[in-house]
Protein backbone atom coordinates (compact mmCIF):
# COMPACT_ATOMS: atom_id res chain seq x y z
CA UNK A 1 0.00 0.00 0.00
CA UNK A 2 1.02 3.52 -0.58
CA UNK A 3 2.49 5.49 2.23
CA UNK A 4 0.34 8.53 2.70
CA UNK A 5 1.37 12.17 2.48
CA UNK A 6 1.67 13.92 5.60
CA UNK A 7 -0.10 17.48 5.15
CA UNK A 8 0.09 20.15 7.91
CA UNK A 9 -2.03 23.41 7.92
CA UNK A 10 -1.46 26.96 8.89
CA UNK A 11 -4.37 28.83 10.31
CA UNK A 12 -7.68 27.26 11.40
CA UNK A 13 -9.90 30.11 10.01
CA UNK A 14 -12.65 29.63 7.10
CA UNK A 15 -9.71 28.47 4.25
CA UNK A 16 -7.90 26.64 6.71
CA UNK A 17 -11.51 24.82 7.78
CA UNK A 18 -12.13 24.28 4.41
CA UNK A 19 -9.33 22.80 3.32
CA UNK A 20 -8.86 20.08 6.31
CA UNK A 21 -12.35 18.42 5.47
CA UNK A 22 -10.97 18.56 1.89
CA UNK A 23 -7.97 16.44 3.01
CA UNK A 24 -9.85 14.59 5.75
CA UNK A 25 -12.66 13.26 3.41
CA UNK A 26 -11.75 13.57 -0.67
CA UNK A 27 -8.05 12.84 -0.44
CA UNK A 28 -7.79 10.59 2.18
CA UNK A 29 -7.01 7.39 -0.17
CA UNK A 30 -3.51 9.60 -0.72
CA UNK A 31 -3.21 11.90 2.37
CA UNK A 32 -3.30 12.01 6.08
CA UNK A 33 -3.54 15.45 8.07
CA UNK A 34 -0.64 15.43 11.11
CA UNK A 35 -0.17 18.56 12.20
CA UNK A 36 -1.84 22.27 12.57
CA UNK A 37 -0.36 25.50 13.42
CA UNK A 38 -2.83 27.62 14.86
CA UNK A 39 -1.90 30.58 18.23
CA UNK A 40 -5.93 29.93 19.05
CA UNK A 41 -5.47 26.82 20.60
CA UNK A 42 -9.48 26.66 20.78
CA UNK A 43 -10.06 26.65 16.96
CA UNK A 44 -7.78 23.99 16.55
CA UNK A 45 -9.89 22.01 18.75
CA UNK A 46 -13.16 22.80 17.67
CA UNK A 47 -11.37 21.98 13.45
CA UNK A 48 -10.42 18.97 14.99
CA UNK A 49 -13.89 17.95 16.60
CA UNK A 50 -15.67 19.08 13.64
CA UNK A 51 -14.08 16.86 11.27
CA UNK A 52 -13.42 13.79 13.91
CA UNK A 53 -9.46 13.67 12.81
CA UNK A 54 -6.45 13.78 15.52
CA UNK A 55 -3.28 16.16 14.13
CA UNK A 56 -0.83 17.72 16.42
CA UNK A 57 -1.02 21.00 17.21
CA UNK A 58 2.84 22.03 16.74
CA UNK A 59 5.15 25.49 16.28
CA UNK A 60 5.54 26.87 13.03
CA UNK A 61 8.79 24.97 12.04
CA UNK A 62 8.27 22.03 13.03
CA UNK A 63 4.83 21.65 11.28
CA UNK A 64 7.34 22.32 7.88
CA UNK A 65 9.70 20.45 8.66
CA UNK A 66 7.78 17.03 9.69
CA UNK A 67 5.41 17.37 6.54
CA UNK A 68 5.32 16.10 3.40
CA UNK A 69 2.94 19.45 1.83
CA UNK A 70 2.31 22.57 3.95
CA UNK A 71 -0.82 24.49 3.22
CA UNK A 72 -0.53 27.97 4.19
CA UNK A 73 -4.19 29.53 5.07
CA UNK A 74 -2.81 32.33 7.60
CA UNK A 75 -1.46 35.61 6.03
CA UNK A 76 1.54 37.16 3.81
CA UNK A 77 3.54 37.23 6.66
CA UNK A 78 3.37 33.51 7.39
CA UNK A 79 3.27 33.03 4.16
CA UNK A 80 7.31 34.38 3.77
CA UNK A 81 7.75 32.57 6.23
CA UNK A 82 6.62 29.13 5.41
CA UNK A 83 8.59 29.68 2.31
CA UNK A 84 11.70 30.36 3.59
CA UNK A 85 11.83 27.57 5.46
CA UNK A 86 9.92 25.01 3.09
CA UNK A 87 12.82 26.25 0.63
CA UNK A 88 15.30 24.76 3.23
CA UNK A 89 13.78 20.93 3.29
CA UNK A 90 12.48 21.57 -0.32
CA UNK A 91 8.89 21.24 0.88
CA UNK A 92 5.71 20.96 -1.13
CA UNK A 93 3.77 23.98 -0.13
CA UNK A 94 -0.02 25.94 -1.14
CA UNK A 95 0.15 29.16 -0.52
CA UNK A 96 -2.96 31.04 0.36
CA UNK A 97 -1.57 34.35 0.98
CA UNK A 98 -0.12 34.67 -2.48
CA UNK A 99 0.77 38.37 -1.63
CA UNK A 100 3.89 37.43 0.52
CA UNK A 101 5.47 35.41 -2.24
CA UNK A 102 6.02 39.08 -3.22
CA UNK A 103 8.39 40.15 -0.50
CA UNK A 104 11.53 40.82 -2.02
CA UNK A 105 13.34 38.55 0.56
CA UNK A 106 11.06 35.73 -0.70
CA UNK A 107 11.51 36.26 -4.62
CA UNK A 108 14.95 35.50 -3.93
CA UNK A 109 14.44 32.76 -2.30
CA UNK A 110 12.45 31.48 -5.04
CA UNK A 111 14.51 31.63 -7.49
CA UNK A 112 17.14 29.31 -6.22
CA UNK A 113 14.56 26.66 -4.17
CA UNK A 114 14.18 23.37 -4.77
CA UNK A 115 10.80 23.48 -3.30
CA UNK A 116 7.25 23.54 -5.11
CA UNK A 117 5.00 26.17 -4.39
CA UNK A 118 0.92 25.76 -5.28
CA UNK A 119 -0.79 29.33 -5.66
CA UNK A 120 -4.35 28.91 -6.42
CA UNK A 121 -6.48 31.17 -8.94
CA UNK A 122 -8.33 32.33 -5.86
CA UNK A 123 -11.33 34.98 -6.21
CA UNK A 124 -10.71 35.30 -10.09
CA UNK A 125 -11.31 33.65 -13.23
CA UNK A 126 -9.02 33.56 -16.45
CA UNK A 127 -5.55 33.08 -14.86
CA UNK A 128 -5.17 30.09 -16.93
CA UNK A 129 -5.53 32.57 -19.93
CA UNK A 130 -3.08 34.62 -18.25
CA UNK A 131 -0.65 32.12 -18.20
CA UNK A 132 -0.79 30.68 -21.69
CA UNK A 133 -0.54 34.73 -22.84
CA UNK A 134 2.43 35.38 -20.85
CA UNK A 135 4.42 32.40 -23.85
CA UNK A 136 4.15 35.36 -25.98
CA UNK A 137 3.84 39.41 -25.60
CA UNK A 138 1.60 40.60 -23.07
CA UNK A 139 0.86 44.25 -23.54
CA UNK A 140 -1.40 45.25 -20.65
CA UNK A 141 -2.95 43.43 -17.49
CA UNK A 142 -5.31 45.38 -15.91
CA UNK A 143 -7.45 44.36 -12.59
CA UNK A 144 -10.65 46.41 -11.35
CA UNK A 145 -12.15 45.08 -8.06
CA UNK A 146 -15.14 46.66 -6.84
CA UNK A 147 -15.58 45.89 -3.03
CA UNK A 148 -18.23 47.00 -0.07
CA UNK A 149 -16.80 49.03 2.36
CA UNK A 150 -17.03 46.81 5.08
CA UNK A 151 -14.79 44.74 3.10
CA UNK A 152 -12.02 46.70 3.07
CA UNK A 153 -12.20 47.95 6.63
CA UNK A 154 -8.99 47.07 8.81
CA UNK A 155 -6.61 47.60 5.77
CA UNK A 156 -3.03 49.31 5.60
CA UNK A 157 -3.68 51.82 3.31
CA UNK A 158 -6.52 53.98 5.60
CA UNK A 159 -3.74 54.17 8.35
CA UNK A 160 -2.64 57.35 5.89
CA UNK A 161 -5.76 57.83 4.27
CA UNK A 162 -9.13 58.75 5.06
CA UNK A 163 -11.82 56.01 4.89
CA UNK A 164 -14.35 56.98 1.91
CA UNK A 165 -17.51 58.83 3.01
CA UNK A 166 -19.93 57.41 1.00
CA UNK A 167 -22.88 59.82 0.89
CA UNK A 168 -25.47 57.87 -0.74
CA UNK A 169 -26.30 53.83 -0.89
CA UNK A 170 -25.42 54.13 -4.93
CA UNK A 171 -22.10 56.16 -4.97
CA UNK A 172 -18.78 54.76 -5.95
CA UNK A 173 -16.05 55.90 -4.90
CA UNK A 174 -12.45 54.90 -6.10
CA UNK A 175 -10.23 54.05 -3.28
CA UNK A 176 -7.00 53.15 -5.27
CA UNK A 177 -5.80 53.89 -8.66
CA UNK A 178 -2.03 52.14 -8.85
CA UNK A 179 0.05 49.16 -9.76
CA UNK A 180 -0.12 45.56 -8.29
CA UNK A 181 3.08 46.11 -5.53
CA UNK A 182 1.50 49.15 -4.03
CA UNK A 183 -1.78 47.40 -3.60
CA UNK A 184 -0.33 44.88 -2.24
CA UNK A 185 1.36 46.57 0.37
CA UNK A 186 -1.55 48.33 1.43
CA UNK A 187 -4.48 46.05 1.05
CA UNK A 188 -2.00 42.75 2.00
CA UNK A 189 -5.56 41.05 2.89
CA UNK A 190 -7.66 42.60 0.51
CA UNK A 191 -6.10 42.09 -2.75
CA UNK A 192 -4.68 38.83 -3.12
CA UNK A 193 -5.86 38.34 -6.39
CA UNK A 194 -3.54 40.84 -7.92
CA UNK A 195 -0.54 38.77 -6.66
CA UNK A 196 -1.82 35.82 -8.42
CA UNK A 197 -2.14 38.05 -11.62
CA UNK A 198 1.32 39.33 -11.15
CA UNK A 199 3.00 35.91 -10.56
CA UNK A 200 0.67 35.04 -14.04
CA UNK A 201 1.31 37.75 -15.72
CA UNK A 202 3.81 40.68 -16.19
CA UNK A 203 4.77 40.86 -12.32
CA UNK A 204 3.83 43.45 -9.91
CA UNK A 205 5.11 46.79 -11.47
CA UNK A 206 3.71 46.07 -14.40
CA UNK A 207 0.02 44.55 -13.50
CA UNK A 208 -2.74 48.14 -12.87
CA UNK A 209 -5.28 47.85 -10.30
CA UNK A 210 -7.89 49.87 -9.44
CA UNK A 211 -10.08 49.36 -6.23
CA UNK A 212 -13.86 50.33 -6.24
CA UNK A 213 -16.08 50.97 -3.22
CA UNK A 214 -19.88 51.22 -2.95
CA UNK A 215 -22.76 50.45 -0.02
CA UNK A 216 -24.31 49.18 -3.04
CA UNK A 217 -22.27 46.24 -3.90
CA UNK A 218 -23.21 43.06 -2.43
CA UNK A 219 -19.99 41.61 -3.08
CA UNK A 220 -16.83 41.45 -4.52
CA UNK A 221 -16.30 41.96 -8.24
CA UNK A 222 -12.74 41.35 -10.43
CA UNK A 223 -12.84 42.69 -13.92
CA UNK A 224 -9.68 41.58 -15.37
CA UNK A 225 -8.36 42.49 -18.78
CA UNK A 226 -5.71 41.33 -20.96
CA UNK A 227 -4.14 42.37 -23.94
CA UNK A 228 -1.38 41.05 -26.17
CA UNK A 229 -0.33 39.48 -28.79
CA UNK A 230 -2.75 36.44 -28.65
CA UNK A 231 -5.45 38.96 -28.85
CA UNK A 232 -7.51 40.56 -25.94
CA UNK A 233 -9.30 39.17 -22.80
CA UNK A 234 -12.07 40.20 -20.28
CA UNK A 235 -13.23 38.23 -17.24
CA UNK A 236 -15.71 39.31 -14.90
CA UNK A 237 -16.37 37.29 -11.47
CA UNK A 238 -19.07 38.20 -9.33
CA UNK A 239 -18.63 36.76 -5.90
CA UNK A 240 -20.30 35.74 -2.91
CA UNK A 241 -18.93 35.32 -0.05
CA UNK A 242 -17.78 32.22 1.71
CA UNK A 243 -20.52 30.67 4.49
CA UNK A 244 -19.62 32.28 7.75
CA UNK A 245 -17.38 35.03 6.89
CA UNK A 246 -18.16 38.14 4.36
CA UNK A 247 -14.38 38.88 4.15
CA UNK A 248 -13.33 35.79 2.01
CA UNK A 249 -14.80 34.80 -1.40
CA UNK A 250 -16.31 31.45 -1.48
CA UNK A 251 -14.83 31.11 -5.12
CA UNK A 252 -11.21 31.57 -3.37
CA UNK A 253 -12.08 28.33 -1.34
CA UNK A 254 -12.99 26.12 -4.19
CA UNK A 255 -10.26 27.22 -6.37
CA UNK A 256 -7.77 26.10 -3.69
CA UNK A 257 -9.85 22.98 -3.04
CA UNK A 258 -9.57 22.36 -6.64
CA UNK A 259 -5.64 23.10 -6.61
CA UNK A 260 -4.98 20.99 -3.90
CA UNK A 261 -6.73 17.89 -5.82
CA UNK A 262 -5.19 18.79 -8.70
CA UNK A 263 -1.90 18.10 -6.86
CA UNK A 264 -3.12 14.34 -6.57
CA UNK A 265 -5.02 13.92 -9.31
CA UNK A 266 -3.79 11.54 -12.57
CA UNK A 267 -5.25 14.06 -14.91
CA UNK A 268 -4.77 17.86 -14.80
CA UNK A 269 -7.07 19.69 -16.74
CA UNK A 270 -5.78 23.34 -17.44
CA UNK A 271 -2.79 25.18 -18.29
Amino acid sequence: MKKKIKVGIIGGGTIGTALAHAVVKDLKAFAQLKFLCEKHTEKAALLQKKFQFYARLVPLTELVRRSDLIIEAASPKVAAQVVKLASKWNKKVLIMSVGGLLQPPVVEILRKNQSRIFCPSGAITGVDGVLAAANGKIRKVRLVTRKPPEALMGAAYFLKHPFPVLKSLTEERRVFCGVAADAIEHFPQNINVAAVLSLAGVGPERTQVEIWTSRAYKGNRHEVTVEGDFGTFTTITQNRPAPGNPKTSYLAILSAIATLKKAFASVRVGT
